[in-house]
């Protein structure tokens, strides 16, 4: 029926170069010149009934060799992966159709290879974490100057004080801002609206009006205002000193329900603590996968990063649509870039996280994680709580084959994989033992885990499709 060629490219992807032999083309023609007599009316013939030499002269003998061969690949191409010894990660590419003899020639992208490297022996020392006396303290001040008071004063404004004001600016008689009491906190080097407003409303008194200009910064958020010179005219029509309450037991009342004040340190000492303890695992666990990344040799399609950008591109789009109610498209105008060149300057990330989500998935594949729908239920109810949803735990449940219910088994599964790898890390556990005895299990009972581990892979990597390749 037909002879394979295979050469497999460096990019990860198989250039198959398929010949037809001439029999199984002719008789594909001869098919398709059939299903083509009923679908045209060829002068002197009922439909159906036009013997293969007329519709040949009717359509062409190119235009009829097309179409059988559209017709011939997508019924064989099953069959020219399956001769090949091709595992397809996605449809393949028809590059070029040479008609005499009929040769495909098909790009088809292979599914990834991931090899781990002696990750056996990883180890990586744990960075312990506390919190300082002076950390706490700046807390306090903090909170000090969320609840100070506000005293009104009798005499010029001086740094250290706060100003309400009312303002008007002008650009070449344009007003650019038009507000009444805005609060203005006196501080040196402080840069409120651009360098020198803040200096213009020292020494200003309650009621007392002011005239002066200022040179918006290059920096200044709204681009069309950089380097223009502001004209504002101001009245003060408040000064105020800000009172810190002392630190004592009243204020940690007012905090929270801390009835002294070494009560709401030993608060903000544990959340410090709890913040720092994150941060650091997460740093950890993202080193230990660096070295497990940097072990392995992994081989994937460019497709895969390509799939990866058009998620990434479709989450932002999103965010962004929620958050500035504005389109992806002009968003990026307002920045002076195109989509495109954002998605290529978000390229290299993509392809780290594609490569980060193969090794990670082999990691979880050899050392046996897995995760059972019990425990994907169990996560969309936390997920429901943490929505403040939880009375939708039982009119809603889950469909664990749904969009949310991968996404959910997947979230599990990245988790605990990450777990797993800190365990590791810290000698906690001994991989060789695990993938040994994981390795065992799997001679006794060959049956699939309830999820494959390489279901961690980002969502680009999803199963191969055998459909025919695109023109």
């Amino acid at each position: 029926m037909f002879e394979i060629k295979k050469e497999v490219l460096a990019t990860h992807e198989a250039l198959l170069t398929v010949e037809m032999a001439e029999e199984t083309v002719k008789e594909a023609m001869r098919k398709t010149a059939r299903v083509l007599s009923q679908k045209y009316n060829i002068p002197g013939f009922r439909k159906g009934k036009a013997p293969y030499a007329k519709v040949v002269q009717y359509v062409g003998k190119a235009a009829l060799l097309q179409e059988a061969a559209d017709a011939m690949l997508k019924e064989i191409y099953p069959q020219i992966l399956e001769k090949a010894e091709v595992s397809a990660y996605g449809p393949g590419e028809l590059q070029k159709i040479d008609p005499d003899p009929l040769t495909f020639t098909i790009r088809v992208p292979l599914e990834p290879e991931t090899v781990l490297g002696d990750y056996h022996s990883l180890s990586l020392d744990w960075q312990g974490v506390a919190v300082t006396d002076a950390e706490v303290a700046n807390v306090l001040e903090q909170i000090r100057e969320e609840h100070a008071i506000l005293e009104a004063l009798d005499r010029p404004a001086e740094y250290g004080d706060e100003v309400h004001i009312n303002v008007l600016g002008t650009v070449d008689g344009d007003v650019i801002v038009e507000e009444d009491n805005i609060e203005v906190a006196l501080k040196e080097d402080a840069v409120f609206v651009a360098p020198g407003f803040v200096e213009a409303l020292l020494g200003m008194r309650t009621d007392e009006e002011k005239s002066f200009t200022v040179v918006f910064p290059d920096t200044f958020s709204e681009e069309s205002l950089r380097g223009e010179e502001g004209e504002f005219n101001v009245k003060v029509v408040g000064v105020y000193e800000r009172v810190l309450p002392d630190l004592d037991d009243a204020l940690a009342s007012t905090v929270g329900s801390f009835e002294t004040l070494g009560d709401l340190k030993q608060d903000i000492h544990s959340r410090l603590l709890d913040s720092k303890q994150h941060q650091a695992q997460e740093h950890y666990r993202d080193d230990l996968a660096s070295i497990l990344v940097a072990q392995a040799d992994v081989r994937y399609p460019p497709v895969m990063v390509e799939h990866a950008l058009d998620d990434m591109l479709e989450d932002m789009g999103k965010r962004i649509q929620r958050e500035q109610r504005m389109s992806l498209e002009d968003a990026m105008q307002l920045q002076g870039i195109t989509v495109e060149q954002l998605r290529q300057q978000m390229r290299p990330r993509a392809e780290a996280e594609v490569k980060r989500s193969l090794v990670l998935s082999k990691f979880a594949e050899a050392q046996g994680i897995t995760v059972s729908d019990d425990e994907v239920v169990q996560n969309y109810h936390e997920f429901l709580t943490a929505l403040g949803q939880a009375h939708r735990i039982d009119s809603t449940p889950l469909t664990l084959d749904s969009p949310l219910g991968r996404n959910l088994r997947l979230g599990v599964l990245s988790r605990k994989t990450l777990e797993h790898l800190e365990k590791v890390g810290r000698g906690e556990i001994d991989p060789l033992a695990v993938a040994k005895a994981h390795a065992a299990m799997k001679e006794e009972a060959p049956e699939a885990p309830e999820i494959a581990a390489e279901e961690t892979v980002v969502e680009a990597t999803s199963s191969p499709e055998q459909d025919a390749p695109e023109a």
